[in-house]
Formats: structure tokens, C-alpha cells, sequence
């Protein structure tokens, strides 16, 4: 397999009890060791949505790295853990179970803006290094609030007086662990996630690919035919249809006046913008001051 034939993503069905990482380097096994990278970190005991991009399309990681997320999670109540999860230390058991209504009208408060400090068992970067690497090695490190929102959030199922299974729907970055010890903390006892996984991903395409159905394939035709094109993943951003001249700008680097291109596309100034030739996708760029300027060349045409 030529690494040149492999661009697109995947939206692969994370399975419990591995990394994200992991998943990743299994993937790009299958795929010959091509480049390769993903977006949004999962926790090893955390399943669902793991976009991955490959070869080419490891460009556009950027793009998907802003979107929401949608989670359905349990929060096993009266339980404190070290890393606010079932995969930590047992620190503190309070036998103190909120009642439905309360837990509901708990949720509302949330609802909206929503300050919150990331878990020091986290992927928050703290000076280059992740929060949960420092945390291992007890060393102390003071993780700032951060703004966030909660678009949506809802009881799914009192599953047992100790156990509420939620959906929630929330803006990048939001860390469901510590979202769950703010609730329960408002609630007057402590919580933490026994279960968590990411069921949405802004507004891509939530048909996910099993991590055994993609080792089941053994043939190259098949393996490249699950690859979703760019251009069909970011299929509502602004899109421009380049000429010949156009085409020669972008592959040297230049922006293109709006004036050339102005009736060829509906403006969405400062949403990413893909420019095709003949329907091919070429680069992604951006629209500023009458100009489109391209970010990212993926497609090196001979003119």
C-alpha cells in the first residue's frame, strides 16, 4: 500500500480498556505505518468517537479540535477517587444518594456557562507535559479555571439509587470527570465516573467503524474504501472553485483576490474554507480583507 493512496478519516468506535494512542498505532499498523493522528483524547476505560486522520488529511486535525462533544456517562454517587474514575484510589465513601429531583434540578443550574477546573488526571498540558504524567510522579501543579459550556445535559436513567446514567452535550475541552465531582459536590455528596462514552462529535457523521471490523480487512481496496474524504468530513464549510491561474497562486502559496472568485462561493468569514479544482480538493485556507488564503496545500497538481 502506497502511502500516497492513504488520505481520508476514520471515525473509529474506540473500545474500552485502551489508549487513545494505542488505538492509533494499531491503526496506522494496518494501514503500513502511514502518518496518522487523532483529535479529542479518550481515557482508556472511555469508549466511542475517535476521529482519525490519515496521511495527508493529518492536516486538518486543526479544524475538528473546536468542535462540541456529546458524552452518555454514570456517575456512581457517595464515591471519591483519586482520578475521578473507577481506575484510581479509593479516597472517600459517603453513603449520601440525591434523589432524581434533586439531581434534575441540579442539572439546570449547569446549563450555560460553566467554570471548570480541569482533573489533574487529565491530557491538559501543563508546560509541555501532560497533567496525569505530572500526577503520577506527586507533582503538585495548580490548573487554572476554565470557560466552558453546557449545551445540553439530561438524565438518561436512574440506574440505582447510587448510579444515574446522563447525556450531556458540551464545548471542547470539557473534562466529563471533573464535570461530574462539580455536580456532585452541588449535590452535598461526591461522585465519580463509572462509565463514559463519547457518543457525538460537532456535527460529523456519528456511523462509527469498530476497531475488529477494521483489523478484519484484509484487503487494500476494502481498507481504503472506509476512508471518508476531507472534503466530505468539513463538507459545510465555505467552498471555492479554482482556475488553472488560481490553482498556480495556491501551489506557491499566494492568497487569491476575493474579486477573481467572489461569485464562485457564500462567504462564512472566519469558517475554513476548502478550494477545489475540476472537484478536487486542493487546499484549506481561510477568507480575511478580500482575499482567500491558503493554510494547508493537500493536493500537489501539476499546472
Amino acid at each position: 500500500m502506497k502511502e500516497n493512496n492513504v488520505n481520508g478519516w476514520i471515525f473509529l468506535d474506540k473500545p474500552i480498556g485502551i489508549s487513545s494512542n494505542r488505538v492509533l498505532q494499531q491503526v496506522r499498523k494496518i494501514f503500513h505505518h502511514c502518518k496518522a493522528g487523532y483529535v479529542g483524547t479518550l481515557d482508556p476505560l472511555a469508549s466511542g468517537f475517535l476521529p482519525i486522520a490519515l496521511g495527508k488529511s493529518t492536516k486538518t486535525i486543526k479544524y475538528l479540535s473546536n468542535y462540541y462533544k456529546e458524552y452518555v456517562f454514570q456517575v456512581t454517587w457517595g464515591v471519591h477517587s483519586s482520578t475521578g474514575d473507577l481506575e484510581g484510589e479509593i479516597r472517600r465513601i459517603d453513603k449520601k444518594y440525591p434523589s432524581v429531583e434533586k439531581i434534575r434540578k441540579t442539572c439546570m443550574n449547569f446549563i450555560g456557562d460553566y467554570y471548570q477546573t480541569p482533573h489533574k488526571f487529565s491530557s491538559k498540558k501543563v508546560n509541555g507535559k501532560k497533567a496525569y504524567e505530572l500526577a503520577r510522579k506527586k507533582i503538585h501543579v495548580d490548573l487554572k479555571k476554565e470557560k466552558k459550556e453546557i449545551m445540553d445535559l439530561k438524565i438518561i436513567n436512574r440506574v440505582s439509587k447510587s448510579k444515574t446514567l446522563f447525556y450531556i452535550k458540551c464545548s471542547s475541552g470539557t473534562y466529563v470527570r471533573s464535570f461530574a465531582e462539580d455536580m456532585a459536590k452541588a449535590l452535598n455528596t461526591f461522585g465519580l465516573v463509572s462509565s463514559l462514552r463519547r457518543v457525538g462529535f460537532g456535527n460529523l457523521d456519528k456511523k462509527l467503524i469498530s476497531l475488529d471490523y477494521l483489523m478484519s480487512l484484509v484487503h487494500i481496496e476494502d481498507l481504503l474504501s472506509i476512508l471518508r474524504p476531507i472534503e466530505k468530513v468539513f463538507n459545510e464549510f465555505n467552498q471555492i472553485h479554482l482556475d488553472m491561474n488560481e490553482v498556480a497562486l495556491i501551489l506557491d502559496g499566494r492568497p487569491i483576490k476575493m474579486n477573481e472568485v467572489k461569485n464562485k462561493i457564500n462567504v462564512f468569514r472566519g469558517q475554513p474554507t476548502l478550494a477545489k479544482f475540476k472537484n478536487k480538493l486542493v487546499a484549506v485556507g481561510y477568507l480575511k480583507d478580500g482575499n482567500f488564503y491558503p493554510k494547508n496545500v493537500l493536493n500537489n497538481l501539476v499546472v
